[in-house]
This record gives C-alpha cells, structure tokens and sequence, in this order.
C-alpha cells in the first residue's frame, strides 16, 4: 500500500473562505427575512425556508454549519492519530473533542436540543445546554492547559462565542417564544446573530487547531498526508 502525495493547506485562505461563507449566509439571512416581513419581494415560502433561513433545518446555513462542526471533529480525530504514542499528549481529549464535534454536528441536522423541551416540562434546553458547557469547560481545563498558550486563549474565545451563541442568544430570546412571536422579522433578525456566533466560534476553532498542527514556523501551510 502506497501512499498519496503530501497536500499544503493553506491555514489563513481556509479559514478566509469559511469565514467568507458564512458571512455570506448571514447577510443572506438578514436580507431574505427582511424582504419576506416587509412584504418588498414576491419571494416564493419554500424557496426562502430551503436556502435563507438560518433557524430551519432544510437550508444552506444548517447544511453549513453541520458542514464545517464535521471539518472540526474530523481534524480532531486526525491531530489524535498525529499524536498517537507521545507522552502527554493528551489523546484521549482529542479523541473526546472529535466526538463531541461529530455529535453536534448531527444535532445541527436532527435537532435533538430542542426535543428537551418537549421530555422536561418547565425547563428550557438552554439550561442543560449552559451546564453541559460549564462542565465541558472545566473537565478540559488540564488538557487547555497542556496547550502553548496561543492555541489555548483561541480554543477559549471559540467556546465562548459557539456558546455565546447556541446558549446564550437562544436563552435571551426566550421572551419571543413565551409572547407566541417567534414568526416575527425581530425574532429572526435575533437568529442572524445566534447563528452567526455560532459559526464564527467554529470557525475560529478550526483555525486554531489549524495553526496548532502547523506546528511552530509552519503558520501558513498545514502539510497532510492521505494514506490509501
């Protein structure tokens, strides 16, 4: 069995063309909702729930965003084969950082959050939502802190974006939800910048984790090898 040729990835026009995506999907967002509410467009209903809105399921923002929290558990799995073997290297968190990944990425499609709210009466999944990221948090602190210090200050700010957003946006929204006013232009504009957090604190992982296997001098250009 032979192996493929190395391929460089270029860290910032990877990071650039994700960040250029999702820009693009969030200005769509803002516009196409605005245009629907205003009543400025004759846009077609499934034609805007299928590619504009961010908060359904069947659009290009879910796909993306399922998409590129795939991309960061893939390269978790592959940064834990890098390091297969070294002392310290903290494998197993690596290994745990793949499958959450994975996990919420299949949320992002299948929606699983939100069937909390439905099981538990009276709590809103935002609940679990902020628990399970505070004790994320501190279960990682040791492996955060085995990271160089730039590494570990961006996987921070990536957490606390992704959960400013997932958790925090969805809980300061909860009135519109109470007040029956979810299918209002306020409420979706609030969506824009739920989900445009979210994929921002993806993002800026993948960057970081990007730049961490470049390894020192290497910050530009990843190099891979596929094995057959």
């Amino acid at each position: 069995m032979g192996t493929t040729p190395d391929y460089d990835i270029s860290v910032h026009r990877v990071t650039l063309l994700l960040s250029a995506v999702a820009s693009g999907l969030v200005v769509a967002h803002i516009l196409s909702v605005t245009a629907w509410y205003q009543d400025w467009l004759p846009l077609d209903e499934w034609l805007y729930y299928s590619f504009f809105d961010l908060d359904e399921e069947e659009s290009l923002g879910t796909w993306f965003s399922a998409l590129i929290l795939v991309i960061a558990g893939q390269l978790c799995w592959f940064q834990a084969r890098r390091v297969a073997g070294v002392p310290g290297s903290h494998r197993p968190a690596w290994l745990l950082l793949a499958l959450g990944f994975h996990l919420l990425s299949l949320d992002e499609i299948a929606g699983f959050h939100e069937t909390v709210n439905t099981l538990v009466e009276g709590t809103h999944w935002t609940t679990f939502g902020a628990l399970i990221g505070l004790g994320a948090g501190i279960a990682f602190l040791p492996f955060l802190w085995h990271l160089p210090a730039r590494t570990r200050i961006l996987f921070i700010v990536a957490g606390v974006i992704y959960l400013g957003g997932a958790v925090g946006v969805e809980f300061g929204t909860l009135s519109y939800e109470e007040a029956d006013a979810l299918d209002t232009l306020p409420y979706n504009l609030w969506n824009a910048l739920e989900e445009g957090m979210e994929m921002a604190g993806i993002i800026l992982f993948i960057y970081a984790l990007l730049r961490h296997m470049a390894g020192p001098g290497q910050e530009l250009a990843l190099q891979v090898r596929l094995l057959n």
